[in-house]
Protein backbone atom coordinates (compact mmCIF):
# COMPACT_ATOMS: atom_id res chain seq x y z
CA UNK A 1 0.00 0.00 0.00
CA UNK A 2 1.36 3.42 -0.96
CA UNK A 3 1.92 6.15 1.62
CA UNK A 4 -0.62 8.30 -0.20
CA UNK A 5 -3.35 5.66 0.07
CA UNK A 6 -2.46 4.98 3.70
CA UNK A 7 -2.85 8.70 4.47
CA UNK A 8 -6.27 8.78 2.80
CA UNK A 9 -7.44 5.73 4.75
CA UNK A 10 -6.20 7.37 7.95
CA UNK A 11 -8.25 10.45 7.10
CA UNK A 12 -11.37 8.32 6.61
CA UNK A 13 -10.81 6.74 10.02
CA UNK A 14 -10.46 10.20 11.56
CA UNK A 15 -13.74 11.34 9.99
CA UNK A 16 -15.44 8.25 11.40
CA UNK A 17 -14.04 8.95 14.86
CA UNK A 18 -15.48 12.47 14.62
CA UNK A 19 -18.85 10.99 13.68
CA UNK A 20 -18.91 12.51 10.20
CA UNK A 21 -20.03 9.36 8.39
CA UNK A 22 -21.31 11.26 5.35
CA UNK A 23 -17.89 12.77 4.66
CA UNK A 24 -16.19 9.45 5.41
CA UNK A 25 -18.45 7.66 2.94
CA UNK A 26 -17.78 10.28 0.28
CA UNK A 27 -14.03 9.73 0.65
CA UNK A 28 -14.42 5.95 0.49
CA UNK A 29 -16.54 6.13 -2.66
CA UNK A 30 -13.66 7.90 -4.42
CA UNK A 31 -11.15 5.38 -3.08
CA UNK A 32 -13.26 2.48 -4.38
CA UNK A 33 -12.87 3.82 -7.91
CA UNK A 34 -9.07 3.83 -7.93
CA UNK A 35 -8.38 1.13 -5.33
CA UNK A 36 -11.10 -1.46 -5.82
CA UNK A 37 -8.57 -4.23 -5.18
CA UNK A 38 -7.60 -3.04 -1.69
CA UNK A 39 -9.32 -4.86 1.16
CA UNK A 40 -8.89 -1.98 3.64
CA UNK A 41 -11.02 0.26 1.43
CA UNK A 42 -13.89 -2.22 1.36
CA UNK A 43 -13.54 -2.90 5.09
CA UNK A 44 -13.98 0.81 5.82
CA UNK A 45 -16.90 0.96 3.41
CA UNK A 46 -18.51 -1.91 5.29
CA UNK A 47 -17.89 -0.31 8.69
CA UNK A 48 -19.52 2.94 7.58
CA UNK A 49 -22.50 1.02 6.21
CA UNK A 50 -22.92 -0.87 9.50
CA UNK A 51 -22.92 2.40 11.45
CA UNK A 52 -25.44 3.90 9.03
CA UNK A 53 -27.60 0.75 9.34
CA UNK A 54 -27.31 -0.03 5.63
CA UNK A 55 -27.07 -3.74 6.29
CA UNK A 56 -27.18 -5.04 2.71
CA UNK A 57 -24.50 -2.56 1.60
CA UNK A 58 -22.38 -3.56 4.58
CA UNK A 59 -22.63 -7.25 3.67
CA UNK A 60 -21.58 -6.59 0.07
CA UNK A 61 -18.59 -4.49 1.15
CA UNK A 62 -17.43 -6.93 3.81
CA UNK A 63 -17.77 -9.92 1.48
CA UNK A 64 -15.51 -8.11 -0.99
CA UNK A 65 -12.98 -7.36 1.78
CA UNK A 66 -12.90 -11.04 2.80
CA UNK A 67 -12.50 -12.08 -0.82
CA UNK A 68 -9.47 -9.79 -1.20
CA UNK A 69 -7.89 -10.61 2.18
CA UNK A 70 -9.02 -14.10 3.28
CA UNK A 71 -5.84 -14.48 5.35
CA UNK A 72 -6.54 -11.43 7.54
CA UNK A 73 -8.41 -12.44 10.70
CA UNK A 74 -9.98 -8.99 11.14
CA UNK A 75 -11.92 -9.47 7.91
CA UNK A 76 -13.65 -12.56 9.29
CA UNK A 77 -14.42 -10.81 12.58
CA UNK A 78 -15.99 -7.90 10.70
CA UNK A 79 -17.99 -10.32 8.56
CA UNK A 80 -19.27 -12.08 11.69
CA UNK A 81 -20.32 -8.75 13.19
CA UNK A 82 -22.03 -7.71 9.98
CA UNK A 83 -24.10 -10.87 9.77
CA UNK A 84 -25.01 -10.60 13.46
CA UNK A 85 -26.45 -7.16 12.71
CA UNK A 86 -28.32 -8.70 9.76
CA UNK A 87 -29.71 -11.45 12.00
CA UNK A 88 -28.00 -14.24 10.06
CA UNK A 89 -26.31 -16.25 12.80
CA UNK A 90 -25.49 -19.10 10.43
CA UNK A 91 -23.11 -16.95 8.36
CA UNK A 92 -21.89 -15.12 11.46
CA UNK A 93 -20.93 -18.44 13.04
CA UNK A 94 -18.91 -19.46 9.98
CA UNK A 95 -16.82 -16.31 10.17
CA UNK A 96 -16.46 -16.36 13.96
CA UNK A 97 -15.21 -19.95 13.91
CA UNK A 98 -12.87 -19.10 11.03
CA UNK A 99 -11.45 -16.23 13.08
CA UNK A 100 -10.75 -18.60 15.97
CA UNK A 101 -8.31 -20.48 13.74
CA UNK A 102 -5.97 -17.47 13.86
CA UNK A 103 -4.43 -15.57 16.74
CA UNK A 104 -6.47 -12.49 17.59
CA UNK A 105 -4.28 -9.93 19.36
CA UNK A 106 -6.30 -6.71 19.54
CA UNK A 107 -8.66 -6.14 22.45
CA UNK A 108 -11.40 -4.54 20.35
CA UNK A 109 -11.36 -7.47 17.93
CA UNK A 110 -11.58 -9.97 20.79
CA UNK A 111 -14.60 -8.14 22.21
CA UNK A 112 -16.38 -8.13 18.85
CA UNK A 113 -15.56 -11.81 18.34
CA UNK A 114 -16.73 -12.74 21.85
CA UNK A 115 -20.01 -10.92 21.32
CA UNK A 116 -20.56 -12.64 17.98
CA UNK A 117 -19.91 -16.07 19.50
CA UNK A 118 -22.43 -15.36 22.26
CA UNK A 119 -25.07 -14.42 19.69
CA UNK A 120 -24.28 -17.68 17.87
CA UNK A 121 -24.76 -19.71 21.08
CA UNK A 122 -21.07 -20.67 21.13
CA UNK A 123 -20.71 -19.80 24.80
CA UNK A 124 -17.78 -22.02 25.75
CA UNK A 125 -15.75 -20.57 22.87
CA UNK A 126 -16.89 -17.06 23.80
CA UNK A 127 -15.66 -17.62 27.36
CA UNK A 128 -12.17 -18.44 26.12
CA UNK A 129 -12.16 -15.30 23.98
CA UNK A 130 -13.25 -13.06 26.86
CA UNK A 131 -10.67 -14.64 29.18
CA UNK A 132 -7.99 -13.84 26.61
CA UNK A 133 -9.31 -10.28 26.45
CA UNK A 134 -9.07 -10.10 30.25
CA UNK A 135 -5.38 -11.02 30.00
CA UNK A 136 -4.91 -7.96 27.78
CA UNK A 137 -6.95 -5.60 29.93
CA UNK A 138 -8.29 -6.38 33.41
CA UNK A 139 -9.79 -2.91 33.71
CA UNK A 140 -11.93 -2.85 30.58
CA UNK A 141 -15.59 -2.77 31.55
CA UNK A 142 -16.69 -4.53 28.36
CA UNK A 143 -14.50 -7.52 29.18
CA UNK A 144 -16.32 -8.02 32.47
CA UNK A 145 -19.70 -7.37 30.86
CA UNK A 146 -18.97 -10.15 28.39
CA UNK A 147 -17.76 -12.51 31.11
CA UNK A 148 -20.87 -11.85 33.23
CA UNK A 149 -23.13 -12.70 30.32
CA UNK A 150 -21.27 -15.88 29.34
CA UNK A 151 -20.92 -17.17 32.90
CA UNK A 152 -24.66 -16.70 33.37
CA UNK A 153 -25.48 -18.62 30.20
CA UNK A 154 -23.11 -21.41 31.23
CA UNK A 155 -24.63 -21.60 34.70
CA UNK A 156 -21.66 -20.36 36.75
CA UNK A 157 -23.71 -17.78 38.61
CA UNK A 158 -21.11 -17.06 41.29
CA UNK A 159 -18.55 -16.03 38.68
CA UNK A 160 -21.25 -14.13 36.81
CA UNK A 161 -21.93 -12.05 39.92
CA UNK A 162 -18.21 -11.42 40.42
CA UNK A 163 -17.94 -10.21 36.82
CA UNK A 164 -20.96 -7.94 37.34
CA UNK A 165 -19.33 -6.46 40.43
CA UNK A 166 -16.13 -5.77 38.50
CA UNK A 167 -18.06 -4.09 35.69
CA UNK A 168 -19.98 -1.94 38.17
CA UNK A 169 -16.75 -1.07 40.01
CA UNK A 170 -15.29 0.18 36.74
CA UNK A 171 -18.49 1.96 35.74
CA UNK A 172 -20.96 2.63 38.58
CA UNK A 173 -23.50 3.70 35.95
CA UNK A 174 -23.45 0.36 34.13
CA UNK A 175 -27.19 -0.01 34.55
CA UNK A 176 -27.51 -3.23 32.59
CA UNK A 177 -24.98 -4.97 34.85
CA UNK A 178 -26.82 -3.63 37.91
CA UNK A 179 -29.99 -5.28 36.62
CA UNK A 180 -28.25 -8.52 35.71
CA UNK A 181 -26.59 -8.76 39.13
CA UNK A 182 -29.94 -8.45 40.91
CA UNK A 183 -31.37 -11.28 38.80
CA UNK A 184 -28.63 -13.84 39.45
CA UNK A 185 -29.82 -14.96 42.88
CA UNK A 186 -32.47 -14.37 45.49
CA UNK A 187 -31.48 -11.36 47.53
CA UNK A 188 -31.60 -11.59 51.33
CA UNK A 189 -31.76 -9.13 54.20
CA UNK A 190 -28.14 -9.98 54.93
CA UNK A 191 -26.95 -9.67 51.33
CA UNK A 192 -28.61 -7.30 48.87
CA UNK A 193 -27.87 -4.16 46.86
CA UNK A 194 -30.92 -2.03 47.68
CA UNK A 195 -29.09 0.79 49.48
CA UNK A 196 -26.42 0.93 46.78
CA UNK A 197 -29.00 1.12 43.98
CA UNK A 198 -31.22 3.66 45.77
CA UNK A 199 -28.19 5.88 46.36
CA UNK A 200 -27.30 5.67 42.67
CA UNK A 201 -30.88 6.48 41.63
CA UNK A 202 -31.01 9.52 43.89
CA UNK A 203 -27.68 10.80 42.59
CA UNK A 204 -29.13 11.10 39.10
CA UNK A 205 -29.20 8.70 36.15
CA UNK A 206 -27.79 9.40 32.72
CA UNK A 207 -30.69 8.31 30.51
CA UNK A 208 -34.14 6.74 30.44
CA UNK A 209 -32.73 3.28 29.76
CA UNK A 210 -30.71 3.54 32.94
CA UNK A 211 -33.82 4.55 34.85
CA UNK A 212 -35.60 1.46 33.53
CA UNK A 213 -32.80 -0.95 34.50
CA UNK A 214 -32.50 0.59 37.97
CA UNK A 215 -36.26 0.47 38.57
CA UNK A 216 -36.49 -3.19 37.56
CA UNK A 217 -33.46 -4.06 39.69
CA UNK A 218 -35.03 -2.42 42.74
CA UNK A 219 -38.35 -4.13 42.05
CA UNK A 220 -36.63 -7.52 41.89
CA UNK A 221 -34.67 -6.98 45.10
CA UNK A 222 -37.64 -5.59 47.04
CA UNK A 223 -39.73 -8.59 45.95
CA UNK A 224 -37.01 -10.94 47.20
CA UNK A 225 -37.09 -9.07 50.52
CA UNK A 226 -40.91 -9.41 50.63
CA UNK A 227 -41.39 -5.64 50.40
CA UNK A 228 -44.18 -6.16 47.90
CA UNK A 229 -45.67 -2.65 47.81
CA UNK A 230 -42.28 -1.08 47.16
CA UNK A 231 -41.52 -3.77 44.61
CA UNK A 232 -44.62 -3.03 42.55
CA UNK A 233 -44.14 0.73 42.82
CA UNK A 234 -40.69 0.46 41.25
CA UNK A 235 -41.91 -2.08 38.70
CA UNK A 236 -44.72 0.17 37.53
CA UNK A 237 -42.33 3.13 37.38
CA UNK A 238 -39.82 1.25 35.22
CA UNK A 239 -42.44 -0.26 32.93
CA UNK A 240 -44.06 3.14 32.40
CA UNK A 241 -40.75 4.69 31.31
CA UNK A 242 -40.06 1.79 28.98
CA UNK A 243 -43.54 1.98 27.40
CA UNK A 244 -43.27 5.72 26.77
CA UNK A 245 -40.15 5.11 24.71
CA UNK A 246 -41.58 2.32 22.55
CA UNK A 247 -43.32 2.71 19.21
CA UNK A 248 -46.03 0.09 19.44
CA UNK A 249 -49.67 -0.20 18.45
CA UNK A 250 -51.55 -3.08 20.06
CA UNK A 251 -54.10 -3.01 17.23
CA UNK A 252 -51.43 -4.25 14.82
CA UNK A 253 -51.04 -7.42 16.87
CA UNK A 254 -54.79 -7.89 17.19
CA UNK A 255 -55.09 -7.77 13.39
CA UNK A 256 -52.42 -10.48 13.10
CA UNK A 257 -54.27 -12.74 15.53
CA UNK A 258 -57.50 -12.26 13.56
CA UNK A 259 -55.75 -12.87 10.24
CA UNK A 260 -54.14 -16.09 11.46
CA UNK A 261 -57.47 -17.48 12.63
CA UNK A 262 -59.08 -16.63 9.30
CA UNK A 263 -56.20 -17.81 7.10
CA UNK A 264 -55.71 -21.11 8.92
CA UNK A 265 -59.29 -22.32 8.96
CA UNK A 266 -60.26 -25.97 9.43
CA UNK A 267 -60.70 -26.36 5.68
CA UNK A 268 -57.33 -24.77 4.94
CA UNK A 269 -55.57 -26.98 7.48
CA UNK A 270 -57.18 -30.07 5.97
CA UNK A 271 -56.19 -28.88 2.50
CA UNK A 272 -52.49 -29.00 3.31
CA UNK A 273 -52.64 -32.79 3.25
CA UNK A 274 -49.16 -34.31 3.08
CA UNK A 275 -47.46 -31.39 1.34
CA UNK A 276 -44.82 -30.88 4.04
CA UNK A 277 -41.55 -32.59 4.92
CA UNK A 278 -41.79 -35.89 6.85
CA UNK A 279 -38.92 -35.07 9.25
CA UNK A 280 -39.68 -35.74 12.92
CA UNK A 281 -36.42 -34.16 14.14
CA UNK A 282 -37.83 -30.85 15.48
CA UNK A 283 -39.51 -30.45 18.85
CA UNK A 284 -41.09 -27.01 19.18
CA UNK A 285 -41.51 -25.80 22.78
CA UNK A 286 -43.65 -22.69 22.76
CA UNK A 287 -46.18 -20.56 24.60
CA UNK A 288 -46.11 -17.17 26.24
CA UNK A 289 -42.77 -16.13 27.76
CA UNK A 290 -42.18 -16.70 31.49
CA UNK A 291 -44.45 -19.77 31.63
CA UNK A 292 -41.78 -22.35 32.45
CA UNK A 293 -40.86 -23.22 28.88
CA UNK A 294 -37.16 -23.23 29.79
CA UNK A 295 -37.85 -25.80 32.52
CA UNK A 296 -39.70 -27.99 30.02
CA UNK A 297 -36.94 -27.57 27.43
CA UNK A 298 -34.31 -28.62 29.99
CA UNK A 299 -36.29 -31.75 30.86
CA UNK A 300 -36.44 -32.69 27.18
CA UNK A 301 -32.86 -31.75 26.26
CA UNK A 302 -31.52 -33.75 29.21
CA UNK A 303 -32.41 -36.80 27.11
CA UNK A 304 -29.40 -38.29 25.32
CA UNK A 305 -31.21 -38.22 21.97
CA UNK A 306 -32.16 -34.53 22.10
CA UNK A 307 -30.18 -31.32 21.68
CA UNK A 308 -31.29 -27.82 22.62
CA UNK A 309 -30.53 -25.37 19.79
CA UNK A 310 -31.88 -22.31 21.58
CA UNK A 311 -34.58 -19.72 20.90
CA UNK A 312 -34.44 -19.50 17.13
CA UNK A 313 -36.19 -17.14 14.75
CA UNK A 314 -35.22 -19.55 11.97
CA UNK A 315 -38.75 -20.70 11.15
CA UNK A 316 -40.00 -17.15 10.69
CA UNK A 317 -36.91 -16.22 8.64
CA UNK A 318 -37.48 -19.27 6.44
CA UNK A 319 -41.09 -18.21 5.96
CA UNK A 320 -40.06 -14.71 4.88
CA UNK A 321 -37.41 -16.04 2.51
CA UNK A 322 -39.83 -18.49 0.96
CA UNK A 323 -42.50 -15.84 0.43
CA UNK A 324 -39.95 -13.89 -1.60
CA UNK A 325 -38.46 -16.94 -3.35
CA UNK A 326 -41.77 -18.54 -4.25
CA UNK A 327 -43.37 -15.27 -5.27
CA UNK A 328 -46.25 -15.75 -2.86
CA UNK A 329 -46.49 -12.03 -2.25
CA UNK A 330 -44.60 -9.11 -0.78
CA UNK A 331 -43.38 -9.27 2.80
CA UNK A 332 -44.29 -5.65 3.53
CA UNK A 333 -45.47 -6.17 7.09
CA UNK A 334 -46.12 -8.87 9.66
CA UNK A 335 -49.77 -8.77 8.63
CA UNK A 336 -48.81 -9.46 5.02
CA UNK A 337 -46.70 -12.40 6.20
CA UNK A 338 -49.67 -13.91 7.97
CA UNK A 339 -51.87 -13.43 4.90
CA UNK A 340 -49.38 -14.85 2.38
CA UNK A 341 -47.91 -17.74 4.35
CA UNK A 342 -50.70 -20.21 3.55
CA UNK A 343 -49.81 -20.04 -0.16
CA UNK A 344 -46.29 -21.40 0.30
CA UNK A 345 -45.00 -24.74 -0.94
CA UNK A 346 -44.70 -26.27 2.48
CA UNK A 347 -42.02 -28.84 1.78
CA UNK A 348 -39.64 -26.13 0.55
CA UNK A 349 -40.37 -24.05 3.65
CA UNK A 350 -39.60 -27.03 5.89
CA UNK A 351 -36.40 -27.84 4.06
CA UNK A 352 -35.10 -24.28 4.32
CA UNK A 353 -35.84 -24.28 8.04
CA UNK A 354 -34.11 -27.62 8.59
CA UNK A 355 -31.12 -26.47 6.55
CA UNK A 356 -30.79 -23.29 8.62
CA UNK A 357 -30.72 -25.30 11.86
CA UNK A 358 -28.20 -27.85 10.56
CA UNK A 359 -25.04 -25.86 11.50
CA UNK A 360 -26.28 -25.69 15.11
CA UNK A 361 -26.83 -29.42 15.50
CA UNK A 362 -24.64 -32.16 16.89
CA UNK A 363 -25.17 -35.89 16.39
CA UNK A 364 -28.43 -36.00 18.36
CA UNK A 365 -31.32 -37.24 16.20
CA UNK A 366 -33.80 -34.72 17.68
CA UNK A 367 -33.57 -31.05 18.63
CA UNK A 368 -35.58 -28.53 20.63
CA UNK A 369 -36.42 -25.13 19.15
CA UNK A 370 -37.73 -23.08 22.08
CA UNK A 371 -39.00 -19.77 20.75
CA UNK A 372 -42.09 -18.85 22.82
CA UNK A 373 -43.96 -16.94 20.14
CA UNK A 374 -43.67 -19.73 17.60
CA UNK A 375 -47.20 -20.15 18.94
CA UNK A 376 -48.12 -17.72 16.16
CA UNK A 377 -46.65 -20.17 13.64
CA UNK A 378 -48.37 -23.35 14.84
CA UNK A 379 -50.59 -23.66 11.77
CA UNK A 380 -47.65 -23.19 9.44
CA UNK A 381 -45.45 -25.56 11.44
CA UNK A 382 -48.12 -28.23 11.16
CA UNK A 383 -48.39 -27.70 7.40
CA UNK A 384 -44.63 -27.70 6.78
CA UNK A 385 -43.55 -30.28 9.37
CA UNK A 386 -46.56 -32.46 10.19
CA UNK A 387 -44.44 -34.96 12.15
CA UNK A 388 -42.71 -32.35 14.31
CA UNK A 389 -43.77 -32.36 17.95
CA UNK A 390 -45.40 -29.24 19.41
CA UNK A 391 -45.26 -28.76 23.18
CA UNK A 392 -47.28 -25.83 24.53
CA UNK A 393 -46.33 -24.72 28.04
CA UNK A 394 -49.07 -23.18 30.16
CA UNK A 395 -49.14 -21.61 33.59
CA UNK A 396 -51.74 -19.99 35.80
CA UNK A 397 -52.87 -17.06 33.67
CA UNK A 398 -52.43 -14.44 36.39
CA UNK A 399 -48.99 -15.77 37.31
CA UNK A 400 -48.07 -15.68 33.63
CA UNK A 401 -49.18 -12.09 33.18
CA UNK A 402 -47.42 -10.92 36.33
CA UNK A 403 -44.22 -12.77 35.37
CA UNK A 404 -44.29 -11.16 31.92
CA UNK A 405 -44.97 -7.70 33.33
CA UNK A 406 -42.10 -7.85 35.81
CA UNK A 407 -39.49 -9.02 33.31
CA UNK A 408 -37.39 -6.53 31.36
CA UNK A 409 -37.01 -8.14 27.96
CA UNK A 410 -33.92 -7.40 25.90
CA UNK A 411 -35.95 -7.49 22.69
CA UNK A 412 -39.56 -7.97 21.68
CA UNK A 413 -42.77 -8.27 23.71
CA UNK A 414 -43.64 -4.55 23.59
CA UNK A 415 -47.13 -5.31 24.93
CA UNK A 416 -45.63 -6.30 28.29
CA UNK A 417 -44.97 -2.83 29.72
CA UNK A 418 -48.59 -1.72 30.17
CA UNK A 419 -51.02 -3.83 32.20
CA UNK A 420 -54.04 -3.01 30.03
CA UNK A 421 -52.21 -3.82 26.80
CA UNK A 422 -50.79 -6.98 28.35
CA UNK A 423 -54.26 -8.13 29.38
CA UNK A 424 -55.75 -7.56 25.91
CA UNK A 425 -52.80 -9.25 24.19
CA UNK A 426 -53.06 -12.22 26.52
CA UNK A 427 -56.75 -12.65 25.74
CA UNK A 428 -55.98 -12.67 22.01
CA UNK A 429 -53.20 -15.22 22.53
CA UNK A 430 -55.52 -17.40 24.62
CA UNK A 431 -58.12 -17.35 21.85
CA UNK A 432 -55.53 -18.16 19.19
CA UNK A 433 -54.40 -21.24 21.13
CA UNK A 434 -58.02 -22.34 21.40
CA UNK A 435 -58.26 -21.94 17.62
CA UNK A 436 -55.17 -24.07 16.98
CA UNK A 437 -56.58 -26.85 19.17
CA UNK A 438 -59.87 -26.69 17.28
CA UNK A 439 -58.44 -26.86 13.75
CA UNK A 440 -55.47 -29.21 14.22
CA UNK A 441 -55.87 -32.96 14.74
CA UNK A 442 -56.74 -33.79 18.34
CA UNK A 443 -53.64 -34.33 20.45
CA UNK A 444 -51.25 -32.73 17.97
CA UNK A 445 -50.49 -29.98 20.48
CA UNK A 446 -49.29 -31.29 23.82
CA UNK A 447 -50.34 -28.92 26.61
CA UNK A 448 -48.20 -29.14 29.73
CA UNK A 449 -49.02 -27.19 32.89
CA UNK A 450 -46.14 -25.61 34.81
CA UNK A 451 -47.80 -26.08 38.20
CA UNK A 452 -48.31 -29.79 37.54
CA UNK A 453 -44.65 -30.17 36.57
CA UNK A 454 -43.38 -28.63 39.81
CA UNK A 455 -45.90 -30.64 41.84
CA UNK A 456 -45.06 -34.03 40.30
CA UNK A 457 -41.98 -33.81 38.12
CA UNK A 458 -41.56 -37.55 37.65
CA UNK A 459 -45.05 -38.23 36.33
CA UNK A 460 -45.19 -35.14 34.13
CA UNK A 461 -41.72 -35.70 32.68
CA UNK A 462 -42.54 -39.32 31.84
CA UNK A 463 -45.76 -38.35 30.06
CA UNK A 464 -43.92 -35.65 28.13
CA UNK A 465 -41.12 -37.96 27.01
CA UNK A 466 -43.72 -40.56 25.99
CA UNK A 467 -45.49 -37.97 23.81
CA UNK A 468 -42.17 -37.25 22.09
CA UNK A 469 -41.82 -40.96 21.18
CA UNK A 470 -38.61 -41.25 23.17
CA UNK A 471 -37.57 -43.96 25.63
CA UNK A 472 -37.49 -42.84 29.25
CA UNK A 473 -34.16 -41.74 30.74
CA UNK A 474 -33.67 -40.82 34.41
CA UNK A 475 -31.56 -37.82 33.35
CA UNK A 476 -34.79 -36.05 32.37
CA UNK A 477 -35.62 -35.74 36.09
CA UNK A 478 -32.15 -34.35 36.82
CA UNK A 479 -32.53 -31.43 34.41
CA UNK A 480 -30.69 -28.99 36.68
CA UNK A 481 -27.46 -30.92 36.06
CA UNK A 482 -27.82 -30.37 32.29
CA UNK A 483 -24.67 -28.47 31.26
CA UNK A 484 -26.00 -27.20 27.94
CA UNK A 485 -25.98 -23.41 27.90
CA UNK A 486 -29.24 -21.56 28.49
CA UNK A 487 -29.68 -18.21 26.77
CA UNK A 488 -33.16 -17.45 28.03
CA UNK A 489 -34.39 -15.05 30.67
CA UNK A 490 -34.54 -18.05 33.02
CA UNK A 491 -30.85 -18.92 32.66
CA UNK A 492 -30.28 -18.12 36.34
CA UNK A 493 -33.12 -20.40 37.51
CA UNK A 494 -32.66 -23.56 35.41
CA UNK A 495 -29.54 -24.56 37.36
CA UNK A 496 -31.70 -25.15 40.44
CA UNK A 497 -33.80 -28.24 41.22
CA UNK A 498 -37.59 -27.89 41.06
CA UNK A 499 -38.91 -25.10 43.29
CA UNK A 500 -42.47 -23.92 43.93
CA UNK A 501 -41.90 -20.38 45.16
CA UNK A 502 -43.16 -18.76 41.95
CA UNK A 503 -46.53 -20.56 42.04
CA UNK A 504 -49.27 -18.12 43.06
CA UNK A 505 -46.84 -15.19 43.22
CA UNK A 506 -49.42 -12.88 41.64
CA UNK A 507 -51.53 -12.96 44.81
CA UNK A 508 -48.98 -10.75 46.58
CA UNK A 509 -50.03 -8.07 44.07
CA UNK A 510 -53.75 -8.89 43.84
CA UNK A 511 -54.86 -5.29 44.36
CA UNK A 512 -52.45 -3.85 41.78
CA UNK A 513 -53.35 -6.53 39.21
CA UNK A 514 -57.14 -6.24 39.66
CA UNK A 515 -57.74 -4.34 36.36
CA UNK A 516 -55.80 -7.01 34.44
CA UNK A 517 -57.76 -9.74 36.20
CA UNK A 518 -61.05 -8.10 35.27
CA UNK A 519 -60.09 -8.00 31.58
CA UNK A 520 -59.17 -11.69 31.61
CA UNK A 521 -62.36 -12.72 33.44
CA UNK A 522 -64.58 -10.66 31.13
CA UNK A 523 -63.04 -12.51 28.18
CA UNK A 524 -63.63 -15.92 29.74
CA UNK A 525 -60.03 -16.65 30.68
CA UNK A 526 -60.10 -18.78 33.87
CA UNK A 527 -58.18 -17.28 36.77
CA UNK A 528 -57.64 -20.44 38.82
Amino acid sequence: MSDKLAAKLKNVNKLMQLGDLVAALSEVEYLKIDHSDVGDVWALDGEIAIRQRRTEDAIQAVERAVELDPHIVERHIQRARCYIVAGNTEEARKSALQALKSEVKRLDHLLILGGALVRCNEHAKALNVYLKAKELSKDNVNVHRGLASVYRFLGDLEKAEMACNEAIRLDPHDYEMIGLRSSLRKQTKESNHVNEIVKLERSGLKNWRGAVHVAYALSKEYEDLEEYELSFTWLKHGASIKRKNLKYDLQDDIKIFDTLKTAFSSDRIAGFGETGDPSSDPIFVLGMPRTGSTLVERIISSHSMVQNVGELSSFSFAMMNQIETQGSGQIGSRLALAENSTQLRMKELAQEYLKSVEPLRNDSPRFVDKLPLNSLNIGLIYAALPNAKIVHVERNHMDTCYAIYKFLFKNGYPFSYDLEELAVYYVEYYRLMQHWRDVLPKGHIYDIQYEEVVEDLSAQARELIKFLDLPWEDACEEFHTNRQASTTGSASQVRRPIYKSSVGKWRFFEKELQPLRATLEDAGVPIN
